[in-house]
């Protein structure tokens, strides 16, 4: 059974006149009648009865006719959608990023590029996560570009910087460090120290700065998401090295700057090397490598 038989087939369904049929479908009748047939022998049952020289859908017939139509609607709505995702000025991108980019970077970069006439018609749907999430979801094409950390032997994705981070020490309010102008990484070993977890960009950062600096805290705890540290830190819980992100203001803790010589901590566009994307996503590539790469670094 072939797409050309059920549309027929409907068409038949509809009209019950083999010859108006044939001419809406600009077919011949034996054509019509030939490819009816068929389709009753492959099935093995009669839809159509004939009473003098009249057709009319029997029972059967009408049993199959609403599967075939949803079906026939749910393909042309299929068809409809892969057409519109061939054009870079509508659409769908699905977009993941690390948790701290979405204070401020990402909604600024949407805004800016929403804001753009001819990109109005361009919707998102967002993920966040850590960026070891990220780069399997985007290796496994369910995301279509990622806001993440740079990650090594990853052959088949490419990594843009496009942000700059800052990293401080956080403490909670009255802790022995606060109210300092600076810190030393070595300053934080005697208190209680709170981690990324491992699947976090900023895990092997953040544990290569200690370990130049000669500084092994006892790690009380591995967290996950920026916020959920910050929550801890204002606890008292202990004290972590984390981006200065935004909303950090409206815990309670101290924002101390880092003394130790530390390089830049960036933050970058990736996109699968190996998948094929659509010209809605690489409207959107575009305009962040146009506004928003940082390619002297």
């Amino acid at each position: 059974m072939n797409l050309k038989q059920l549309q027929y087939f409907v068409k038949l369904a509809e009209t019950e006149h083999y010859r108006k049929a044939a001419e809406e479908l600009y077919i011949t009748e034996p054509s019509l009648n030939r490819a009816i047939r068929e389709m009753e022998k492959e099935l093995g049952i009669q839809m159509f009865e004939k009473r003098g020289r009249n057709i009319f859908l029997n029972k059967y017939g009408r049993i199959f006719l609403p599967y075939i139509t949803r079906s026939l609607q749910e393909l042309e709505k299929g068809i409809q959608i892969m057409k519109a995702y061939t054009r870079p000025d509508q659409g769908n991108i699905t977009l993941g990023f690390v948790y701290t980019m979405g204070y401020l970077t990402v909604p600024e970069m949407i805004t800016q590029f929403q804001g753009i006439a001819d990109n109005k018609d361009i919707s998102f749907d967002f993920k966040q996560g850590t960026t070891t999430s990220l780069i399997r979801a985007l290796k496994e094409e369910t995301l279509d570009i990622v806001f993440c950390s740079a990650v090594e032997n990853e052959p088949d994705v490419l990594f843009y910087p496009i942000a700059e981070e800052e990293l401080v020490v956080v403490v909670p309010k009255g802790h022995p460090l606060s109210n300092r102008a600076s810190v030393s990484l070595k300053e934080l070993e005697p208190y209680p120290f709170i981690s990324f977890t491992p699947s976090s960009g900023l895990y092997k950062k953040i544990t290569g700065l200690l370990e130049d600096a000669d500084c092994h805290p006892r790690v009380v705890c591995h967290i996950e998401e920026d916020n959920a540290m910050a929550g801890f830190v204002a606890m008292g819980y202990g004290v972590a090295i984390v981006p200065n992100f935004y909303t950090l203001q409206y815990y309670s803790l101290d924002r101390i700057p880092i003394a130790d010589p530390i390089e830049a901590r960036y933050l970058f566009m990736a996109v699968n090397r190996q998948a094929n994307l659509l010209p809605v996503v690489e409207r959107f590539r575009n305009f962040v490598l146009a506004h928003w790469h940082r390619s002297s670094i």
